[in-house]
C-alpha cells in the first residue's frame, strides 16, 4: 500500500510539462497554479505534510477529481500523524496528535485506524507507539 503524496503528483505534473516544453519554468507552473513561485518551490522541496486546504486549492487546478483530492488529503493526514508519533515528545492521545499535526481529532482517528490496518503503526504499550518503517504508507 504505497500511497502517492500530493507533492509527488505536483512534481510529476511539472516534470511532464517540462518534457513537453524544455523552456517551461517553475515560475510559469506556479503562475498556472495561482501561487508564488517561492511557495511552489517550498511545496516541492519540503517533506512536511501539506494542509488539506492547500491540496483542495491546488488539486482542481491540476485536473484532479474530488475522489483523488480526498485521497491526497487522507495520505497527508497519515503522514502528519506518523510524523507526530515519531516525535520525541509524543503523547498517546488523539487530542495531542490533532494539536501537533494541525488536523481534527476525527481525522486523526481515521488516520490511526488506517495506520493500524495497514501494519504501519504498532502499539507496543499504552504509552509506546511505533511507526514501522517500510510498511504501508511512505
Amino acid at each position: 500500500m504505497n500511497l502517492v503524496r500530493f507533492r509527488e503528483a505536483v512534481d510529476a505534473e511539472f516534470t511532464r510539462r517540462r518534457q513537453q516544453n524544455v523552456r517551461y519554468s517553475m515560475r510559469g507552473f506556479a503562475r498556472m497554479l495561482g501561487v508564488h513561485h517561492a511557495t511552489l518551490s517550498r511545496l516541492l522541496g519540503d517533506d512536511r505534510p501539506l494542509q488539506a486546504r492547500t491540496i483542495q486549492t491546488l488539486a482542481p487546478r491540476l485536473g484532479f477529481s474530488a475522489i483523488e483530492i480526498q485521497a491526497f488529503v487522507s495520505n497527508e493526514d497519515l503522514a502528519a500523524v506518523a510524523a507526530a508519533i515519531d516525535r520525541p515528545a509524543f503523547r498517546p492521545s488523539s487530542r495531542w496528535l490533532a494539536s501537533v499535526s494541525g488536523i481534527s481529532v476525527d481525522r486523526v482517528n481515521v488516520a490511526l485506524q488506517s495506520l493500524l490496518r495497514c501494519g504501519r503503526l504498532r502499539m507496543a504499550s499504552a504509552s509506546r507507539w511505533l511507526i514501522v518503517p517500510g510498511v504501508g504508507v511512505d
